[in-house]
């Protein structure tokens, strides 16, 4: 099964993805598959929290950029924590779109459960500046490729999950 939480910056998209995945483990200790680089202070707080939240119910794997090669012996249910920095991180080393794309084909592909994070960007104005609003289109075109193919999408708003798929 694949899942999509979707939602603004601090919606709480990330705590009901949690729960979801601890659910679906069954009593088996889920992945948690980080994305997030430590780049600045602000960024290492935000990753302190959720560190914090989680605790040891999960087995924990850091990974910025290769995200389906980290994961394809796993069997157990993962969560992806979360795209938008992962889009972050590949606009940051170059990536080509191609491999973008390529790179949620081959998630979307793996044979565990996978539960995904990604942050719903599009719902604001059009940034004033070519590289956002290629992170933008970038992220929106993945929420399209990932709505489509995931058997569940939850968009969560001040806390409150909604399943739209």
């Amino acid at each position: 099964m694949k899942i999509l939480f979707t939602g603004g910056v601090k919606s709480g998209k990330s705590r009901h993805a949690e729960k979801r995945v601890l659910e679906m483990s069954r009593g088996k200790k889920p992945v948690y598959l980080a994305t997030t680089e430590l780049l600045d202070p602000e960024m290492k707080e935000r990753i302190s929290e959720h560190r914090r939240r989680r605790g040891a119910k999960f087995h924990t794997l850091e990974e910025p950029l290769h995200l389906a090669d980290t994961l394809l012996s796993t069997e157990v249910p993962v969560l992806v924590e979360c795209l938008t920095m992962w889009l972050n991180n590949a606009m940051h080393y170059q990536l080509s779109e191609k491999k973008i794309f390529a790179e949620i084909e081959n998630l979307l592909l793996l044979e565990c459960d996978v539960i995904f994070v990604l942050n719903e960007v599009g719902m604001g104005i059009i940034p004033d500046n070519s590289l956002a609003r290629k992170f933008a289109d970038l992220s929106g075109r993945i929420a399209q490729q990932l709505g489509e193919a995931c058997d569940e999408v939850n968009l969560c708003v001040a806390g409150i999950l909604l399943k739209i798929k």
